[in-house]
């Protein structure tokens, strides 16, 4: 079998398996929150088409729940374990930011839960071909974000104090959310040589993180 000095062989270094470990518990873990969060918004949903979307999207995002379990115990991990910690950090950004009616739970999903799969995808950069093809797998776009375009932007572009609101309330979730990658990153470290390194991959991580909020906000006509 090939070592990693190796050229013919793998590219990942052997201790790359506990970050490949790592991000596989946070992609479980954000997949069981975004189960709970959806769910909790169909409930809430004012109307019966809204909970059947949203239920549906709840269920979708366990499509790979299955897959995930078993790459973890492939590599000799425990699913429960893997995710546990992440999951308490993803409660954490949901405790942090309740919502106070139905327009601001809209946001706090179409932000909190783009800007944690922005964070997930920038995890999986440099890790071995099967995982990051996984983690990308398990993180494709389920709809959400078109749908609250198509529920909420009508509805801010006819009352601009709403719109002021949600533009508070959004740059509020946004950044429990970069508070969340900082401690994902402590749990979960970026690839990198030095302490150089380590600070430009960070760096890297939150404009990733804040370049797509903002295109978020932007497509309901708001300030990031």
């Amino acid at each position: 079998m090939p070592d990693a000095t190796d050229p013919s062989g793998p590219t990942v270094a052997p201790e790359d398996g506990q970050r490949a470990l790592a991000l596989l518990g946070l992609v479980t873990a954000g997949a069981l929150a975004s189960f709970a969060r959806l769910a909790d918004d169909a409930v809430s949903a004012p109307d019966v088409a809204g909970r059947l979307t949203l239920t549906r999207m709840a269920g979708e995002s366990l499509a790979h729940l299955d897959e995930l379990e078993r790459a973890i115990e492939d590599r000799a991990g425990d699913p429960a374990a893997a995710a546990g910690p992440f999951l308490a950090l993803l409660g954490d950004l949901d405790a942090r930011t309740t919502p106070r009616d139905w327009w601001e739970r809209l946001m706090r999903t179409y932000v909190a839960g783009g800007m944690v799969i922005d964070l997930q995808r920038a995890m999986s950069a440099g890790l071995d071909g099967p995982v990051r093809a996984l983690a990308r797998d398990a993180l494709v776009e389920n709809g959400h974000a078109d749908y609250v375009v198509r529920t909420l932007a009508p509805v801010v572009e006819a009352e601009p104090q709403l719109a002021a609101r949600l533009a508070l309330w959004g740059r509020r979730v946004a950044g429990e959310a970069l508070s969340l990658a900082q401690n994902v990153v402590r749990a979960c470290p970026l690839p990198a040589g030095d302490a150089d390194g380590a600070e430009a991959a960070v760096t890297a991580l939150v404009s990733a993180m804040t370049g797509g909020h903002a295109r978020r906000m932007g497509r309901l006509g708001l300030t990031a």
